[in-house]
């Protein structure tokens, strides 16, 4: 579950770090981003717990997902928001208007718009897995960041997939 996460989390992150570089951003609104993820992360891990099937990823899978939909923000992403000094306003201002983010084991989809396709994010190389290694690690209640990772991770290029990175999801009919 770490994984796929940090994947959601980066890629929102991302999105927060594009706009910044392309605006002239506000003094200290890095460190905004930066406690931005630390929040996110930990809300998202603490929402998720009991509700993870690796054995079954569909399971669960409306839960998990993450949106922002006709200017309201997915309660985790506007409480991480607001723990970092963000108000839904700015967040809003900074993030696509219609965004949808599932995160399952194996696999982090992302779509634009209501109508747009699914691009995955992270496809885990474990798909279809009994269980999950990252499970061992979710016994720490917070998620410890140095500045190391958090600078290998500083431009939405190292965060944001390409479009030629992104391949359409096929969803099974019935």
């Amino acid at each position: 579950m770490l994984v796929e996460v940090l994947y959601a989390v980066d890629f929102i992150c991302g999105l927060l770090r594009h706009h910044n570089d392309n605006d002239t951003a506000a003094p200290g609104s890095s460190d905004k981003v930066a406690t931005f993820r630390r929040k996110l992360d930990d809300r998202i891990r603490a929402h998720y717990r009991g509700h993870w099937h690796p054995k079954a990823p569909e399971r669960g899978s409306a839960y998990r997902c993450l949106r922002i939909v006709r200017r309201q923000i997915d309660p985790l992403i506007a409480g991480a928001g607001r723990e970092a000094g963000l108000t839904e306003l700015e967040l809003l201002a900074m993030l696509p208007a219609d965004l949808t983010l599932w995160v399952d084991p194996d696999e982090v989809c992302v779509r634009f718009g209501e109508d747009g396709s699914v691009g995955v994010i992270y496809g885990g190389k474990n798909a279809g897995s009994d269980s999950d290694p990252d499970d061992s690690a979710m016994s720490s209640t917070s998620t410890d960041y140095s500045s190391e990772a958090d600078s290998d991770r500083s431009s939405p290029e190292t965060v944001l997939p390409s479009a030629a990175d992104l391949r359409p999801v096929i969803m099974p009919t019935n």
